[in-house]
C-alpha cells in the first residue's frame, strides 16, 4: 500500500514538473504583449476616473492589461477627505474601474489606521507594502508582494513606501501620532529579500511598485538608487515625487506619471523568456482626453454635489499662491483665531492656491486637507530660535519679523522692528504636526483645541469684515549659517 502511494506521489510530481516545463517552453516560444496602466499621487482627485475607465475598457478588448497605483490615493480633495467614510469615493471608483494592485503611500495614513483598514477591507484589489510591519490592533499586516496573472503571464509586484517623515526616525511623511504600533524599514534594507522572488513565483516579470520618489541627493533611498543597487527588478513604477519619469538605470525601467490624476501612464511591453524585449511608454493627458464612461461620470458628479462645501464665507481680492502668499494668509488666520503673538506653518501642509472672489469652505479644505489639530504654546525667544536653527527647515510665519544675521544668527523682532530679548515669552499658534515631528524643541502645549487648523481658518474668514488682500507678502524663513 505504501509503495502504491509512493508511486502515485512520484507520478503527480513528474506531471507537475512536466506542466511547468511545458508552460515555460510555451512562454519562450513567442513574444507576449502586456500593457500596464498606472497612476500615482492622485491625492483624492476623482474627476478623471471616468476617462480612465473608458481607456481601460477599450484596452481590455485588445490585450492583456494590468492596472496599478503607486500610492497616495488620499488627501487633497474635500469631497473625498471629508466624506462620511473618509476616502471611500476613491476606493469605490477604483473598484469599478478594475484596479489590480497598489502600494501604500504616506498619505494613506492621514485619516488614521482604523479608517485605512476600513478602506483596505473595501478594496477589491491588492494593497501591498513590504517595508511595514504592523503590530497594531487597528491595522492588519499588508502583503509585501503579489503575483498577478494576465494572459498567461505571471507579473509579480513588490510594494515599498518612503520613510523620510521625521528626523531621527524611520517613518513615512504623515502625522507621527497616526503610526502607533507600526514599524517601518528603509526600503534599501529589505529589498535584497526579493532577489529570488521572480524565480520563486515562476514570474515573467518582477516590478517594484514604489512610493519612494524618483531621486534625492545623499543617502535617501529613491527609485534611481534602487535601480542602481537592486537591478534584479525589471521595472520600477514610482510615485511620491510627483514627477514624470521614463528612463532606464542599470537596465531597470523607471516610470512615473505626474500627480493629481492629470495623467495616466501606459507601459506597452513585449515579453519573451521572462524578459522585456521591447517597451514603449505613453503619458495620456487626461485633461485633453475626451471619452468617458458615462455611468462612472454620473457617479462622480453625485460625489461632487455635496452642497456643504459651496458655502461662501468671505472674499479674496488678489490671487494667492500656495508657495508664498497662502502661507501669509494661513499663519495670519491661525494667529488671529487664537489671538497669539506668533504662528508657524510648514510649506508641505499647504496644498492649493486661493482664487480671487468668493471664498468657499471647499477652498479652505483644499488648502489644508490634512485634518491636523490646533495647539497653542508659550516659548521664549531663545527656544524659538533653537527650533528654527536646529531643524534647518523653512516655515511661513506671522506676527513677528525674523531675519538671518551673518554675525548674530537669528534675530526676531516685533512688528514695529524692536528686537525681542531671548527671555521674552511669546504665544504660538501652530498645527499639531510640526511639534510631533520636531518634538525635542517644544514643551507641553498650554492649550489643545477641539478643532482642526482648517476649521480655525474657516472661523477666521467668517469673522472678517473686509476682503482678504495680500498684494505682496513673503513671510518665509529658513535658517542659513
Amino acid at each position: 500500500m505504501k509503495r502504491n502511494i509512493l508511486i502515485i506521489s512520484l507520478i503527480i510530481i513528474l506531471f507537475s514538473l512536466l506542466f511547468i516545463s511545458c508552460e515555460n517552453l510555451r512562454k519562450q516560444s513567442k513574444d507576449t504583449d502586456l500593457t500596464i496602466f498606472f497612476i500615482n499621487d492622485n491625492h483624492s482627485q476623482i474627476d478623471n476616473f471616468s476617462k480612465i475607465k473608458s481607456i481601460i475598457d477599450d484596452a481590455e478588448k485588445n490585450g492583456n492589461v494590468i492596472l496599478a497605483s503607486s500610492g497616495d490615493i488620499f488627501s487633497g480633495n474635500p469631497i473625498v477627505d471629508y466624506y462620511s467614510e473618509k476616502g471611500y469615493p476613491v476606493i469605490d471608483l477604483m473598484n469599478r474601474i478594475g484596479f489590480d494592485v497598489m502600494t501604500l503611500g504616506n498619505h494613506e495614513f492621514d485619516y488614521g489606521q482604523e479608517v485605512l483598514q476600513d478602506r483596505i477591507d473595501q478594496a477589491e484589489f491588492e494593497i501591498i507594502c513590504a517595508n511595514m510591519i504592523s503590530e497594531s490592533p487597528l491595522l492588519e499586516q499588508t502583503p509585501a508582494a503579489v503575483t498577478i496573472s494576465a494572459g498567461g503571464l505571471n507579473i509579480s509586484f513588490v510594494g515599498v513606501i518612503e520613510t523620510n517623515g521625521k528626523p531621527g526616525a524611520v517613518i513615512p511623511s504623515t502625522h507621527p501620532n497616526k503610526l502607533n504600533d507600526l514599524t517601518f524599514t528603509d526600503a534599501k534594507d529589505i529589498l535584497d529579500d526579493y532577489s529570488a522572488y521572480k524565480d520563486d513565483e515562476n514570474s515573467d516579470l518582477l516590478i517594484l511598485l514604489s512610493h519612494l520618489g524618483h531621486y534625492y541627493e545623499g543617502a535617501v533611498t529613491s527609485d534611481y538608487s534602487v535601480a542602481h543597487d537592486f537591478p534584479f527588478f525589471d521595472a520600477i513604477i514610482g510615485g511620491h515625487s510627483h514627477s514624470i519619469e521614463d528612463t532606464t538605470i542599470n537596465g531597470v525601467l523607471i516610470y512615473q506619471a505626474g500627480a493629481y490624476l492629470n495623467y495616466l501612464g501606459k507601459i506597452s511591453l513585449k515579453i519573451k523568456d521572462r524578459k522585456i524585449v521591447s517597451e514603449d511608454f505613453k503619458l495620456i493627458d487626461l485633461e485633453e482626453y475626451q471619452e468617458k464612461d458615462e455611468e462612472l461620470h454620473t457617479l462622480i458628479e453625485t460625489y461632487n454635489s455635496n452642497p456643504a462645501f459651496s458655502e461662501v464665507i468671505g472674499i479674496n481680492d488678489i490671487h494667492l499662491t500656495r508657495n508664498r502668499t497662502v502661507g501669509c494668509f494661513y499663519t495670519d488666520a491661525l494667529r488671529g483665531y487664537l489671538n497669539a503673538d506668533l504662528s508657524f506653518q510648514n510649506p508641505g501642509g499647504i496644498r492649493a492656491d486661493l482664487d480671487v472672489g468668493d471664498i468657499s469652505i471647499m477652498e479652505i479644505y483644499r488648502i489644508d486637507p490634512f485634518n491636523n489639530g490646533l495647539l497653542k504654546y508659550e516659548m521664549n525667544v531663545y527656544d524659538i530660535k533653537a527650533f528654527l536653527e536646529g531643524t534647518g527647515e523653512g516655515f511661513y510665519y506671522s506676527g513677528v519679523i525674523i531675519e538671518n544675521d551673518p554675525e548674530s544668527g537669528i534675530i526676531i523682532r516685533d512688528q514695529q522692528g524692536n528686537i525681542y530679548s531671548d527671555d521674552q515669552v511669546l504665544s504660538i499658534a501652530i498645527n499639531d504636526y510640526i511639534p510631533a515631528v520636531y518634538e525635542e524643541y517644544f514643551p507641553e502645549p498650554v492649550n489643545m483645541y477641539d478643532l482642526t487648523t482648517a476649521d480655525a481658518m474657516i472661523q477666521y474668514v467668517r469673522s472678517m469684515t473686509e476682503p482678504l488682500l495680500y498684494e505682496s507678502c513673503n513671510r518665509f524663513f529658513r535658517y542659513e549659517e
